[in-house]
């Protein structure tokens, strides 16, 4: 699978969920509920998905990609 069809993938199951979640069910109204219960916590995991995507991170020091290393380091 491609990056690029990974995303039309993502988005489509987003909006599909979106339309037919039940009421106080939206991703949004969730995340609501993740930052009353951990606002730091929740925050801080938004802003590394986002940074990661964003390529804002050096990947020496972003968690997600050394992950991705991690995995390829299991396969030598």
């Amino acid at each position: 699978m491609t990056g690029a069809r990974a995303w039309l993938i993502l988005a489509a199951s987003i909006v599909a969920y979106e339309i037919a979640a039940p009421d106080d069910q939206l991703l949004s109204e969730a995340a609501d509920r993740a930052i009353a219960r951990r606002p730091i916590l929740t925050r801080c995991a938004v802003a590394l998905v986002a940074a990661h995507v964003a390529n804002l991170i050096p990947a020496r020091i972003d968690p997600i990609h050394q992950l991705t290393r991690l995995r390829s380091a299991e396969g030598e």
